[in-house]
């Protein structure tokens, strides 16, 4: 491996330069940027956003097909292509949402904007890593950040709690993510991912050491997805922290994780990965789509009803993963991000304050602001499946896949789905019956609707359009040109 990096090494990270060197710029910005220009610098963090997606784009069609970087440490391929794209789009748009909810805590710190583009350069690290040690840096720059944003409101007890909480299970999660790395390394002698995970296929001791290491780092992945029982930190930390944050957490953070999964798997043999480890990750699927929808169901807060049900959405992507259904299930990310990513951005519209938007606040919600209360309802709907939304689309999609497995898990798991998707029903569609049905006016239909934020406007008539049309333009069939690992198209 050569100490000086080639052009195309530097074109492979030209994203991360940009996003990198970007948020250093950020951080000295502050010096010559107060008060009222303070926009600039959120300014600023868009056109860099802007430039990275730009250079992802050239770094994709440019670099000669699928190939590694960096003496094998950084790979380029469409998987990692669809994933960096949903994290830079998912970043300019909690940019765009947040202003008027930094205002209203009277947050005009500067490090929120370079916080999050450093994150982004994890989630980057985390998909295109192939290394376990390049990885492991990126899951911490994407954690470390994410801790602090979740505690920005300094004021906020509440928001200080979540966010202690959070970093106190993260790096208690972490701490699984290291020790697997450890096994993994003993086992096989190599920090390369899918080299350290071939002793899965032979017999003796090093594939016992291997297979301890693959539990501890997929205990360490399941916490970041919040899969039940890891799922404590994910109500909380996403209660107390600012809501366009919980929209990034929910998207951006879920899908990063859940692509770090998809790597995992992708790496397997397939003989293995066929057997005992689709079972576990099968089981927790089923459980986390479950539990997140009972207890979804007990809910009144719906930043609370969204976290709940963010596990449950959880536990159908993982139900695709564990059975190579890998198209499917980032189709089914790409639409729950939007949905989710527009959710929140109309959640942060709707707060006064440190009040949080219930199903009492929200009643007769349409006699005072009919569009917000048609598009909240719409990807309410959405998350829930409702035709022709894209959520529908996109269950209907990986549900026929995993019908198409034909084993024990697949048909497990395709019940389970169906089940909890109708169960699901009644917390997303209540949304709607508080905001057009109620008799009585809620707490925030009396109130007058605050000056139109054209940022949380433009994210949510995006995301609005993605939901309602982007199936037509994108489906799992368009997605036939990623090239997986292949271990994972012999799954297929």
């Amino acid at each position: 491996m050569s100490l000086i990096p080639s052009p195309n090494d530097l074109l492979a990270i030209l994203p991360i330069l940009i996003l990198s060197g970007g948020g250093i710029l950020l951080l000295g910005m502050q010096f010559f940027f107060q008060g009222s220009e303070f926009r600039i610098i959120r300014f600023t963090s868009g056109l860099i956003l802007v430039f990275a997606f730009v250079s992802l784009i050239a770094s994709h069609f440019f670099l000669p097909g699928v190939g590694n970087y960096f003496g094998g440490h950084y790979e380029i391929g469409n998987l990692g292509f669809w994933f960096s794209s949903l994290y830079l789009i998912m970043a300019f748009g909690t940019i765009l949402a947040s202003p008027r909810v930094l205002e209203q805590h009277n947050m005009e710190f500067p490090e929120f904007y370079p916080l999050l583009l450093f994150s982004v350069v994890g989630m980057f690290l985390m998909t295109s890593g192939t290394d376990t040690v390049t990885i492991f840096v990126g899951l911490e720059l994407m954690s470390v950040s994410l801790y602090v944003l979740v505690g920005m409101a300094r004021s906020d007890v509440f928001s200080l709690e979540a966010s202690l909480k959070y970093f106190l299970l993260g790096s208690f999660s972490t701490g699984f993510f290291l020790l697997g790395m450890a096994f993994l390394f003993g086992g096989s002698g190599t920090t390369h991912l899918q080299e350290s995970l071939k002793p899965l296929s032979i017999a003796g001791f090093e594939s016992n050491f291997t297979k301890i290491g693959l539990l501890l780092l997929l205990t360490g992945i399941a916490f970041k997805i919040a899969l039940f029982p890891y799922h404590s930190w994910t109500p909380d930390a996403y209660e107390g922290a600012l809501t366009p944050v919980t929209g990034f957490m929910a998207t951006a953070s879920k899908s990063a994780s859940m692509g770090l999964l998809m790597v995992v798997f992708s790496k397997l043999p397939s003989p293995v990965a066929n057997g005992e480890w689709a079972w576990i990750m099968g089981i927790l699927a089923f459980l986390s789509m479950t539990y997140g929808n009972f207890v979804a169901l007990q809910q009144s807060s719906l930043k609370r009803v969204l976290a709940y049900s963010s596990i449950a959405h959880a536990g159908y992507v993982v139900a695709g993963v564990s059975l190579g259904c890998e198209k499917e299930a980032i189709f089914y990310l790409i639409v729950y991000s939007f949905m989710s990513l527009g959710a929140f951005a109309l959640l942060s519209f709707l707060e006064e304050g440190d009040k949080h938007v219930t199903y009492e606040s929200i009643a007769g919600l349409a006699k005072t602001r009919p569009w917000t209360s048609l598009a909240l309802f719409l990807f309410f709907l959405s998350l829930a499946g409702i035709p022709p939304l894209g959520g529908f689309w996109a269950k209907l999609f990986l549900f026929q896949r995993i019908a198409d497995n034909g084993n024990a898990i697949g048909r497990l798991l395709l019940i389970g789905g169906i089940a909890n998707s109708a169960l699901a029903l009644y917390y997303y569609v209540k949304v709607g019956i508080s905001a057009y049905m109620s008799s009585t006016d809620g707490e925030i239909s009396q109130v007058s609707p605050p000056k139109t934020s054209y940022g949380v406007v433009f994210v949510s008539a995006f995301c609005l359009m993605a939901v309602v049309f982007g199936w037509y333009f994108l489906q799992p069939k368009d997605l036939t040109s990623l090239r997986f690992n292949k271990s994972a198209e012999l799954r297929k």
